[in-house]
């Protein structure tokens, strides 16, 4: 991934945003951790990746014990109106805790899975409304 990928958020952004989402919304749930099966699961069933190359895939997540974490967040772009967010970061469970994976590191430490200088915090959600399907059976 380009480290000038416009879906890249910086950590310092990312901190501020999850804060804002935190003091907004005290009582709500923070993130999610979802499993990388799953996601490369819908990937497959969009016809994005082979039912070979998904199982092969979900193999090496389960076994690297690899998941995604996805944070509310609330913040603008630049020049952009304020919205809710969905941040999305690698993770990599250690010792029974799956821990957040920045800038390629685990506490200053470097897993060594990519050679990407980015920050690893992806933003390229839109929310709903504005974006809806108002035919889904999951939005009525």
């Amino acid at each position: 991934m380009n480290p000038n990928d416009e879906n890249t958020v910086s950590l310092e952004k990312a901190q501020g945003w999850t804060a804002e989402w935190r003091k907004q919304c005290p009582d709500n749930c923070k993130a999610f951790l979802v499993p990388t099966a799953d996601l490369i699961e819908v990937l497959n069933e969009l016809g994005l990746i082979g039912d070979k190359a998904a199982a092969k895939a979900q193999k090496r997540a389960t076994k690297k014990k690899l998941d995604v974490r996805a944070y509310m967040a609330i913040g603008a772009e630049d020049g952009s109106p304020v919205e809710e967010r969905l941040l999305l970061v690698g993770t990599k469970q250690i010792d029974g805790v799956y821990r957040d994976i920045i800038n390629g590191e685990i506490d200053g430490e470097s897993l060594g899975l990519t050679d990407d200088p980015s920050s690893g915090i992806y933003d390229f959600t839109s929310p709903c409304p504005n974006t809806c399907d108002s035919s889904s059976p999951l939005n009525d």
